[in-house]
């Protein structure tokens, strides 16, 4: 066909029938990205609203277990070198920002209220993600417990509070193992797992009975500012206590306990050689039929070539300037005074055996200053409440300052 002539109809008609298909190819091809946007902006949307929602529906923000681990999470990272595991005996007996102002020690506290021992291979898993501890402190006291002793705000207090990982879903996946048979005699125990992966099904219901406050609504969760070490009203209570009943026996130990311990001291078997583990049993008042067994975990613990501080001995309780009468608030934690005499003698026992950095005077530890200052403020007008515990009937009369 030569220039000028014009084109066949049939052409014409073939060229725009190819053009309106074209289009429409792309019309389609528009229409399935702005669907897939759509979902994909849909998807983002509702998973915003749903870890919001979680936040709100889940252990209260004013819990103080739930604040020690939004305070963990929120630490610098390779500025712990003492990280310390267990229950309440844990995080109310030894003062981490003391224990920086006099010796330098930079240490956190992971512990919360009736925490089974079988958590601390998660708890220090969960550390070594952002952290570089030096030694690894283990508080023995769980060692006495009974499988049916094992409530679900045990395992919540640890489990709803650790951030969504592998590690978390391991955590949960042992405490049905160790439920397994539990009647759970001091609460109720949900053996529904995805209630635990998902603790909003639990808490959903918090709204209408009406038990949250502004604080659970907030984007941001409040924290522990003392670096772990929980204060309270009762950091500031006083109740004489009577003294402990001791004894060289031993005891065996509950199956659940003394495989919870194995396995603690297997995964410390892991560890790299360069890192120290400590174990203690800080001082209470002891009852007679719990001696027996710690001495049996004690004994363990030293078989397997690991440190054991027992604070619970005549000698130490000396050396301790314990005082019955004025450093508890109840039978089985001190008060700040108490506190203060433990956490003195322990972290300059730390101070003279094992070699960690001094960090005083570091401007990436001011937070452990500053930690400090929050202390002495809760504690500047000393014992606010007086308990007075009868002798005989050991009923508590209390008196306020």
């Amino acid at each position: 066909m030569s220039r000028g002539e014009e084109l066949p109809a049939h052409f014409v008609v073939q060229y725009f029938i190819m053009g309106k298909n074209m289009e429409t190819r792309e019309s389609r091809t528009f229409t399935k990205t702005r669907i897939i946007l759509g979902i994909l902006v849909f998807l983002i949307c509702a998973g915003v609203v749903f870890a919001y929602l979680s936040k709100v529906f889940s252990m209260g923000d004013s819990d103080a277990n739930r604040q020690t681990f939004k305070a963990f999470y929120a630490e610098e990272e390779n500025t712990v070198d003492v990280a310390y595991f267990g229950t309440s005996a844990s995080n109310r007996y030894f003062i981490n920002p003391k224990a920086f102002h006099d010796e330098g020690i930079s240490s956190f506290t992971l512990a919360t209220m009736g925490m089974p021992l079988f958590y601390v291979p998660n708890l220090i898993d969960e550390v070594n993600k952002t952290q570089d501890p030096d030694l690894y402190i283990i508080e023995l006291r769980w060692v006495d417990k009974e499988r049916d002793q094992i409530t679900d705000a045990h395992i919540r207090r640890v489990t709803d509070n650790m951030k969504m990982s592998e590690n978390r879903l391991d955590a949960i996946d042992k405490s049905f193992d160790y439920m397994d048979g539990s009647t759970g005699m001091l609460g109720d125990i949900t053996y529904n797992k995805i209630e635990y992966v998902l603790p909003i099904i639990k808490y959903h219901g918090r709204l209408a009975q009406e038990n949250m406050t502004p604080g659970d609504f907030k984007l941001t969760s409040s924290k522990n500012q003392t670096k772990g070490y929980v204060l309270s009203p009762s950091t500031t209570k006083q109740v004489n206590q009577f003294m402990s009943r001791l004894s060289d026996e031993r005891e065996p130990l509950s199956e659940m306990a003394e495989t919870a311990l194995n396995e603690v001291l297997d995964y410390c078997d892991s560890l790299p050689e360069d890192k120290e583990v400590l174990f203690v049993l800080s001082p209470y008042s002891v009852k007679k039929p719990q001696m027996p067994k710690f001495n049996t975990a004690m004994d363990m613990v030293k078989e397997r070539g690991y440190t054991v501080i027992n604070f619970n001995t005549p000698e130490m309780y000396e050396e301790l300037d314990i005082d019955w009468d004025h450093d508890f608030y109840n039978s089985k934690h001190v008060n700040y005074i108490g506190a203060e005499k433990y956490t003195s003698w322990l972290s300059e026992y730390i101070k003279e055996n094992y070699d960690l950095e001094d960090h005083r005077g570091d401007s990436r530890y001011e937070s452990w200053e500053t930690a400090y200052e929050a202390y002495c403020d809760y504690v500047k007008d000393g014992i606010k409440t007086i308990g007075h515990k009868d002798r005989i009937g050991g009923e508590v009369t209390i008196i306020k300052k």
